[in-house]
């Protein structure tokens, strides 16, 4: 049976299919964003313009929720930038439970959103966030995000 796409599958297959684990809640939306703006993935949720650019606060209520589930461990893990600046990132990790319900949806999900998620993650997540955030900031704009 086919699932339809929420914030819940979308992290959960997006974990799986990035190796199990995801550093970054900001580059976790954009490639949400990216995912549905320029490769088709079905629209499971509602962007607004904030800081670092498009961000849902559903997808990021669901990646709270998935850890009082014990589906996703979520740490905040201690950076310092190239300037020396002290600054934070959202470590987001499948536990085992998380991985099996992520095997499941990956394996019901539609062919298209498959290859939209798929070759999102190819494109952008190996790629370091300042890079995605650049790329974001001058491709779209908030008036984007009304249409």
């Amino acid at each position: 049976m086919l699932i339809e796409l929420d914030c819940k599958s979308f992290i959960l297959a997006t974990l799986l299919n990035s190796g199990g684990c995801f550093e970054s809640a900001t580059k976790l939306q954009k490639i949400a964003f990216l995912s549905i703006y320029e490769n088709g993935l079905e629209v499971f949720t509602e962007f607004t313009w904030h800081h670092y650019g498009p961000f849902s606060r559903e997808l990021q209520e669901e990646v709270n929720e998935l850890a009082k589930e014990n589906l996703v461990n979520d740490e905040s893990i201690s950076r310092v930038s190239y300037l020396g600046n002290r600054y934070a990132v959202q470590r987001l990790t499948l536990t085992p439970e998380g991985k099996e319900l992520a095997k499941n949806i990956v394996a019901n999900m539609t062919s298209k959103n498959k290859q939209a998620l798929l070759e999102t993650i190819d494109k952008y997540c190996n790629r370091h966030l300042s890079q995605i955030l650049q790329y974001v900031y001058s491709a779209y704009s908030p008036e984007d995000l009304s249409q």
